[in-house]
């Protein structure tokens, strides 16, 4: 069955489930950028009203997923590597600053049992290798092996305030990894990051963390080149 279309004794979606599903849809690049949508095709797909969709679009738009062109249509944003060179760039600061934290305000066998709960999920990382690309279960592992890092000092508000926007990079993360099948690197860089941290080594975890969050220099070309229509 679709996913997609709840049985007919079932309630109909809500706005927000339906802004929900669009705004997955284009993460994971099931809507391609630049891609048109439109009002009556999403109401179908969905089995709702317009005014259900209207509201979704809304939401979509103020979080800069979709351009709406009186008019002219409704598309799927483009993805701008610039606006994600700048939210990796918060999301590295805030990273290198958990970090640091770490090493300065957790108690040595505080920051040891953080490394234990760190290396089982690392373990489960490794049961992903073979992912083809970031929509099994790895992006939950993953997420959770940043969370884990920095509720550790109490800091994932930081994350929060920041979370439509980090919503970007999730699909630049998708695109990303299925173009690079950069699972097992990522794992690896993960883990490269843990050992740091168990070896005392402040400044070399943060540098790991800089390096494994920085995925923009090494394929923006080749991506631009393949999927010229995908980017600003």
């Amino acid at each position: 069955m679709n996913e997609n279309i709840k049985p007919r004794n079932v309630q109909p979606y809500t706005a927000d489930e339906v802004y929900k599903k669009i705004r997955r849809s284009i993460i994971k690049l099931q809507l391609e950028p630049g891609q048109m949508i439109s009002e009556n095709q999403m109401s179908q797909k969905y089995n709702v009203s317009r005014s259900v969709i209207r509201s979704a679009f809304v939401r979509l738009q103020q979080i800069r997923f979709i351009e709406i062109y009186p008019q002219r249509g409704t598309y799927v944003s483009l993805i701008d590597l610039n606006h994600i060179s700048d939210l990796l760039m918060l999301r590295t600061a805030v990273e290198k600053e958990v970090i640091y934290e770490m090493f300065t305000s957790l108690k040595k066998k505080d920051r040891a049992a953080l490394v234990n709960a760190l290396e089982s999920n690392l373990a489960e990382q490794e049961k992903c290798r073979n992912e083809p690309d970031y929509n099994g279960k790895f992006p939950w592992i993953d997420s959770d092996f940043h969370k884990t890092m920095i509720d550790s000092v109490g800091r994932y508000s930081l994350v929060e305030m920041l979370a439509d926007d980090m919503l970007h990079i999730a699909r630049w993360r998708n695109f990303d990894v299925a173009f690079d099948h950069r699972i097992p690197a990522l794992i690896d860089q993960h883990r490269a990051i843990v050992e740091a941290i168990k070896a005392e080594n402040m400044l070399l975890a943060q540098k790991k963390m800089a390096d494994h969050l920085e995925t923009i220099s090494n394929i923006a070309d080749r991506a631009k080149a393949k999927f010229p229509s995908y980017f600003k």
